[in-house]
């Protein structure tokens, strides 16, 4: 297999800190071969499929790792296969909360097509690193207006996206952050496919909302409890169903958003 590698952009800002994000230099690698699994992509037709796939590039996005920034143009759009993606809003103390999370179900960047502007409302982040597949927006745009299956294709994605945001703005509200918590481990596991999750307390705290202890003391009482492990290789899930019934009721309406 042949690799070569790209620049991108990453954060190094503190969660806490009132500055705006920093986008310093880093690599990740870019595979030209492979194929991985998206959802979206899975449903179109063959006929859809073979005409996407010239343009279609196999990519790793590394943990962490900032897609858009907020108001940037986007320059790509990311059909995730293992990876998740996570969108931020910035609050004036620093702070970001998530407001959409998106892995192998769905694409992002997908949305801000349909704007006239073209940008990102929000900031994005990698949740959980993994594979993607990406195309440039020029091309993806061009295959948009001139395939009408590709855009009745889309809609339903477009559906549930907006489904999403309008059940976590009601979930950040009123759920506690061990509800919160439970429902977004699941989210996560659900949209990448993978049994062991590389994620951190502060990570978690980050996309929650919350401050790191609320998270790290809630993570030791389930650990306790043997619904999830953790340690410096990753974090698993040993219970589903008991973690289920530690979620709120959010994640029925958003395992499928």
């Amino acid at each position: 297999m042949v690799f070569r590698e790209i620049s991108t952009q990453h954060s190094n800002n503190d969660y806490y800190n009132d500055a705006p994000p920093v986008f310093p230099r880093k690599r990740i690698i870019t595979s030209v071969a492979g194929s991985p699994t998206n959802l979206i992509l899975d449903a179109f037709t063959p006929d859809l499929r073979r005409i996407l796939a010239p343009s279609l590039k196999p990519v790793v996005l590394t943990k962490e790792q900032f897609i858009y920034q907020e108001g940037g143009r986007l320059d790509f759009i990311f059909f995730p296969t293992t990876a998740v993606v996570s969108e931020f809003k910035i609050l004036e103390d620093g702070r970001m909360v998530e407001i959409a999370v998106t892995g192998r179900e769905g694409a992002v960047g997908l949305p801000s097509m349909f704007s006239d502007s073209h940008t990102s409302p929000n900031c994005t982040q990698v949740s959980q690193p993994g594979g993607a597949l990406k195309m440039d927006a020029y091309t993806f745009e061009k295959l948009l207006l001139s395939n009408d299956p590709l855009r009745t294709g889309l809609n339903k994605f477009i559906t549930l996206y907006i489904k999403q945001i309008s059940q976590k703005s009601i979930c950040n509200m009123y759920h506690s952050v061990k509800e919160r918590l439970c429902t977004w481990l699941l989210m996560i596991q659900d949209r990448s496919g993978q049994s062991k999750l590389d994620l951190t307390h502060e990570q978690m705290a980050r996309s929650l909302g919350v401050y790191r202890p609320s998270i790290t003391c809630i993570a030791q009482e389930l650990r306790k409890m043997k619904l999830i492990n953790y340690s410096r290789g990753g974090l698993s899930i040993q219970s589903r169903d008991q973690i289920k019934k530690s979620a709120c009721a959010c994640y029925v309406e958003l395992a499928s958003a």
